[in-house]
C-alpha cells in the first residue's frame, strides 16, 4: 500500500535520517534493527547521488597504504569481507593487476611490499594470496597491455559491486521491514532546533529536540515531525542542510570533489590499477557487465550537484591514459558508450590537495546538545561500519544504547543470520522450465533480488504478459516493473530503468524501450498521458548528461590534467 507523508505528520521519532544514499540507508537500517523509531527522508530517489556514480568496487583501498592510513585499509578490508558474505548476489571477487613499468615511481619492490601489507591486513584467508607476477604472465592475463618496458605486476583481489543502487535499496527495504518509515522524493524544507540551551550532549526532550518539515517533491504533500536526534547523511549536500538547520556556524565540513567514469566496449578480463603518466594519479580500468569501466578523476567542484556531466577535457584525459596503457585495444573516444559523474563528500581539510584528503568518515556532533550529527568522508565500502558508529552515538544520546546487528544479518532480501549463496542452491534450469523463463533470465533475477527472487517469479506467474521482456537487449521482464512499483518505491521512469534494474546502464541505455515501459508504468501508477510523456522526456534528458562531453571543447581551453590544486580551487 502506498504511504504518503500525511501518515507521519505530527509523529515523534528517535532519529530522522536525511539522505537516502548508501550512508543514510545503512544508518536507517541499523537504527531500525536496534528498535529506534526511525524516519528516512530522501529528496530524490534512493541512491540517486554519489552512490550510483561510484567505481562499483568494494575494496580495501590499496592507495591508502601510500598515505600510511593503515586503519582505513584494515577497516575497508574487514567490511569488504563482511559484504561479500552478507550480499553474495551483488558482491563478486575481482582479480586486479598493478602493472609495473621500467622507470615508474612505484617499482616492483614497492608493489611487492604493498601486496604483502594488503595480504597481512586482510582478515581470514582467501583462495588466492596476493603476490607479484612476471611480465609474461601479466601479458597472458591481459593481452592488450603495453608490453614495452613492462617488468611484471602486482596481483590481488578486491570485489566488484554489480549494482550499487540495489545494495542501497536493500538497506532501505530492510529498514522498512524492521519498522522504519522511508520516503523518497521527500525534501526537507525546514529544520528547527527545539532543545533548551541548558541541555548538553543528551537527547532528553521526549517530545523531540528538533522539528523537521518535509515536502513531497511529486505531490506537494507536507509533514512536520519531531526528532530526538537528526543525522545529516546528504553527502555533497551536507553543508546546505547544516545551514538549513542553523548549525554550520559559517564553517564548511565537506569538500566536494568530482570524479568521472567512462564506459567502453569491454576489452579486459581483470581490473587494472595504474598511475596516469601525466600526473601520477592512480586510476582503474574495470570489467563490468558488457563494458570496461575507466575512472576516475578528482577535481574540486562547486557547481550544480543535480546536473553533473563529464566535460570533454575530463574524458580526453582518461582516454589518453587508457590508450597509453592499452594501445592494442584500439579504443577511441568515439567508442565511448556513455559517461557518468559523481561528487565525493570528503571531509574538509584546509590546505590539502583533493587526492591527499583522507577518505575516512567522520561523525560530527552539532547543535547545542550535539543531537544533530553530520556525516562526511563516506567511503562506499565502509557504509556499514559508518552506520554502526553513527547509531552507537545516537544510542548514547538517547540514553538507550542497543547492540549493532548489521554485521550478522544478510543483505540479500532475507534479513537472516545464516547467509547462503543463492546461486549455489537455486536450480536455475529447473526454475526456468517451471516458470517458462530462460535460464539467463532466472539468473538475472537471482543477481538482482537475491533470496527475494521467488516473489518476482510468483508475480510473473499471474499472467503470461508479465513474463515478456521489457527490452530486447536486456533480460528484465514486465513482472519486475510491477514489483518495483508495488514493493520498491519506484516513482519515476528513471527510478526503474536506472536504479531498480540495469536497463538504463546497459549498452542501449533504455532508449529503444523507454516509451513502451513508460506506458506500462503509467498504467500501474495511474499517470495521465501528459505525465507519461514527461517521464520519457525527463529520462532521456538524464541519459543525455552521459553524452554531453561530445559537445565541442571551447577554443583555447587548456588541456585537463586530472586534478585541480587548492590554489586553483580558491
Amino acid at each position: 500500500m502506498k504511504r504518503g507523508l500525511a501518515d507521519i505528520d505530527g509523529r515523534i521519532f528517535d532519529l530522522v535520517v536525511i539522505g537516502g544514499g548508501m550512508a543514510g540507508a545503512g544508518i536507517a537500517r541499523d537504527a531500525a534493527l536496534r528498535g529506534y523509531r526511525t524516519l528516512l527522508l530522501e529528496r530524490k530517489d534512493f541512491a540517486f547521488g554519489t552512490t550510483s556514480r561510484s567505481s562499483k568496487l568494494i575494496h580495501g583501498g590499496l592507495r591508502y597504504l601510500e598515505l600510511f592510513d593503515f586503519g582505513l585499509v584494515r577497516e575497508s578490508l574487514r567490511e569488504r569481507e563482511r559484504l561479500a558474505r552478507l550480499a553474495p548476489h551483488l558482491v563478486r571477487p575481482l582479480p586486479f593487476l598493478v602493472p609495473v613499468y621500467r622507470g615508474a615511481k612505484r617499482g616492483m619492490f614497492m608493489i611487492r611490499v604493498g601486496m604483502k601489507l594488503y595480504d597481512l591486513l586482510t582478515p581470514g584467508k582467501r583462495t588466492e594470496r596476493y603476490r607479484t607476477i612476471p611480465r609474461n604472465e601479466t601479458m597472458r592475463l591481459e593481452q592488450y597491455l603495453e608490453p614495452q618496458d613492462l617488468l611484471g605486476s602486482g596481483y590481488y583481489f578486491d570485489d566488484l559491486l554489480l549494482l550499487p543502487e540495489r545494495l542501497c535499496l536493500e538497506n532501505v527495504l530492510s529498514a522498512r521491514r524492521w519498522g522504519a518509515a522511508v520516503y523518497n522524493y521527500a525534501e526537507v524544507v525546514g529544520i528547527r532546533n527545539r532543545e533548551p540551551r541548558t541541555e548538553r550532549r543528551e537527547a532528553r526532550t521526549e517530545s523531540g529536540n528538533w522539528e523537521v518539515e518535509a515536502r513531497g517533491v511529486l505531490d506537494g504533500a507536507t509533514a512536520r515531525v519531531k526528532a530526538r536526534t537528526v543525522v545529516n547523511a546528504t553527502g555533497p549536500w551536507a553543508d546546505q542542510v547544516r545551514r538549513l538547520a542553523g548549525v554550520d556556524g559559517g564553517r564548511r565540513c565537506v569538500r566536494t570533489t568530482k570524479g568521472i567514469h567512462l564506459l567502453l566496449p569491454r576489452f579486459t578480463d581483470h581490473a587494472v590499477y595504474i598511475a596516469a603518466k601525466r600526473d601520477d594519479r592512480m586510476f582503474f580500468v574495470i570489467p563490468w557487465q558488457q563494458f570496461t569501466l575507466v575512472g576516475t578523476t578528482d577535481t574540486d567542484f562547486n557547481g550544480d550537484l543535480d546536473r553533473l556531466a563529464a566535460t570533454s577535457e575530463e574524458v580526453q584525459y582518461l582516454m589518453r591514459e587508457t590508450q597509453r596503457v592499452f594501445p592494442a585495444a584500439k579504443r577511441r573516444e568515439e567508442d565511448i558508450s556513455y559517461t557518468y559523474s559523481g561528487v565525493r563528500p570528503l571531509s574538509f581539510e584546509e590546505g590539502r590537495s583533493a587526492s591527499a584528503v583522507s577518505r575516512a568518515h567522520k561523525v560530527i556532533p552539532e547543535g547545542d546538545s550535539g543531537t544533530f550529527l553530520s556525516i562526511t568522508g563516506t567511503k562506499l565500502t565502509c557504509f556499514r561500519s559508518l552506520a554502526e558508529e553513527a547509531v552507537d552515538r545516537v544510542g548514547r544520546l538517547l540514553s538507550r544504547p542497543e547492540p549493532c546487528r548489521t554485521h550478522r544479518l544478510a543483505l540479500d532480501g532475507s534479513d537472516g543470520e545464516e547467509t547462503i549463496e543463492v546461486r549455489l542452491w537455486a536450480d536455475v534450469p529447473y526454475l526456468g522450465k517451471r516458470s517458462g523463463l530462460e535460464p539467463a533470465q532466472i539468473q538475472n533475477l537471482l543477481n538482482t533480488y537475491g533470496r527475494r527472487y521467488p516473489a518476482v517469479l510468483a508475480m510473473a506467474g499471474r499472467a503470461p504478459e508479465l513474463k515478456a521482456r521489457l527490452c530486447k537487449q536486456n533480460l528484465d521482464i514486465r513482472a519486475q516493473l510491477m514489483y518495483a512499483v508495488e514493493h520498491e518505491r519506484a516513482e519515476t521512469l528513471a527510478d526503474f530503468l536506472l536504479r531498480r534494474t540495469g536497463i538504463g546502464t546497459s549498452p542501449c541505455l533504455g532508449k529503444d524501450c523507454c516509451e513502451r515501459i513508460a506506458l506500462w508504468m503509467g498504467e500501474l501508477k495511474g499517470w495521465s498521458r501528459e505525465r507519461t510523456d514527461r517521464e520519457v522526456r525527463d529520462y532521456l534528458d538524464e541519459v543525455a548528461l552521459g553524452q554531453q562531453f561530445r559537445e565541442a571543447r571551447p577554443a583555447g581551453s587548456p588541456p585537463f590534467d586530472g586534478h585541480i590544486s587548492v590554489t586553483d580551487a580558491r
